[in-house]
């Protein structure tokens, strides 16, 4: 049909009123908020495309959340506060939750799928809403007691997994996503390093630190287990050429705990795969060329780049890694241990019920600018440990720990009793990262605290659905 044909065609009274109404629409969506600013006119567009793709549909909902969570720079999303101070992935969650009211009351009939871990789960959001509490009766800063308190209740998206995730998808959408959206990350890390140094003689190193890092370690264990036990889903090949970015960038962040805590998720992967095996296939020298095999890419990957580049990453890294023998080359480690030692005073005063949301600690540091002695107040602590202590007394460290270790026993399970290779790989690889993170939360408060909580709980809740479709199996 040609445009002469359209113009000729007859339009009815209902036609035309639905004709009005879509180019009023877009005049209001895409005109008026041009006039006032091209970013609001951006922000709006994509917004509107985002609610389209994940229009009644929790598990397209989570599956944005999940991008914009993992692949957003922290300065984006700050930007992007909604009013009333909802941020973007907080939006994301309200949609999700909506949905999800709407599936369960209009087509499931109020049939809530249970999972194994829906008690702890349930127990952790109780106690974060009495430390919610017990932070008001305290008299502690209200924006501050809501600007912590919104991390660790992200841990509801848990339920929304576990009850409206279809299983197949898993493997197929979300697994693939996760790792397409660290490749996202790995090269604006790497862009960054690149766009921060002079090429010219490779005398500068800028340290690329986002929070966006943390889902670089993920990634990789994923990738080594898809490797081990799942390889025909994507070809050797391609995964090691996906590994590759990824690797560097994680080298690029030259973080000390983050590299401890990803080669003890190696170790597990690496063994786990080598103790499944019968008896009589079981060779340790396989096993320990594995673990020498992806050490030697990372390596290898980095000093490549560093040739390319003329930057000095070997030089920084080791330098880094000498403060692991004498803490004291590091300023900044010592004022994070000074940090940690403050928050143990602040759990003595009530080592039960913890401090509440809200409370703040002050301790000494030194001042970057001035070299000199200076004093400094926060309410974050970089342990998950100490911050549960702190906040949520050994009630609240109890019960996360119950939480936690719980989807480590499942994840195990899910690795011992798996027939085929995708499920052998998910719980091996969830496993290796639940164990990393756990290493990682010494000097990480991460799993409590941050937007990455999300990305724990989808994890947790893709346990809670392998495990009830285990048991259902058997």
């Amino acid at each position: 049909m040609n445009i002469r044909t359209l113009l000729r065609y007859p339009v009815e009274a209902g036609d035309r009123r639905l004709l009005a109404a879509a180019v009023l629409l877009q005049v209001v969506c895409i005109a008026v908020p041009t006039l006032v600013s091209v970013k609001y006119s951006l922000l709006l567009s994509l917004g509107l495309l985002g609610f389209a793709f994940v229009l009644f549909s929790v598990e397209r909902s989570l599956l944005a959340l999940l991008v914009l969570t993992i692949v957003l720079p922290n300065k984006v999303l700050l930007g992007l506060v909604l009013p009333g101070g909802v941020r973007l992935q907080e939006a994301a969650i309200l949609v999700a939750i909506v949905f999800a009211l709407i599936d369960l009351c209009y087509q499931r009939r109020l049939n809530v799928r249970l999972g194994a871990l829906d008690v702890p789960a349930l127990a952790f959001l109780a106690l974060i809403l009495f430390a919610v509490l017990n932070g008001l009766l305290h008299g502690h800063s209200t924006s501050i007691l809501l600007r912590e308190a919104r991390y660790p209740f992200y841990y509801i998206v848990y339920f929304l997994v576990s009850n409206f995730v279809d299983e197949e998808r898993i493997a197929k959408v979300f697994v693939p996503v996760l790792l397409a959206a660290a490749l996202v990350v790995s090269f604006e890390y790497i862009l960054e390093f690149i766009g921060a140094i002079n090429l010219s003689t490779g005398s500068r190193f800028v340290r690329v630190v986002r929070l966006q890092g943390l889902i670089l370690p993920i990634a990789l264990l994923l990738i080594v287990n898809l490797y081990l036990h799942d390889p025909r889903r994507y070809g050797r090949v391609l995964l090691v050429v996906g590994a590759l970015p990824i690797a560097l960038a994680f080298v690029l962040t030259v973080g000390r705990g983050m590299w401890v805590a990803t080669g003890v998720g190696l170790l597990c992967s690496v063994f786990l795969h080598h103790f499944n095996q019968p008896v009589r296939q079981r060779k340790i020298w396989h096993t320990l060329m594995l673990v020498a095999a992806v050490l030697g890419l990372i390596v290898g990957t980095s000093l490549a780049f560093q040739r390319f580049t003329g930057a000095s990453i070997g030089a920084h890294a080791l330098e880094r890694s000498r403060t692991f023998i004498d803490p004291q080359r590091d300023m900044m480690a010592l004022v994070r241990l000074s940090a940690h030692l403050a928050a143990l005073e602040a759990i003595a005063q009530h080592p039960f019920i913890g401090n509440g949301m809200g409370s703040t600690i002050i301790y000494p540091t030194i001042n970057i600018d001035t070299g000199l002695p200076d004093t400094w107040t926060t309410w974050a602590v970089d342990s998950v440990y100490l911050t549960l202590l702190f906040k949520m007394g050994l009630a609240g460290l109890l019960v996360f720990a119950w939480f936690y270790q719980r989807g480590l026993r499942l994840a195990y399970r899910i690795f011992k009793r798996a027939q085929l290779g995708a499920d052998r790989a998910f719980g091996g690889g969830v496993l290796a990262v639940l164990v990393a993170m756990a290493i990682l939360g010494m000097t990480d408060g991460s799993l409590v605290n941050g937007r990455f909580t999300l990305v724990f709980a989808v994890l947790l809740g893709f346990v809670s659905i392998k495990a009830r479709r285990l048991a259902e199996g058997s």
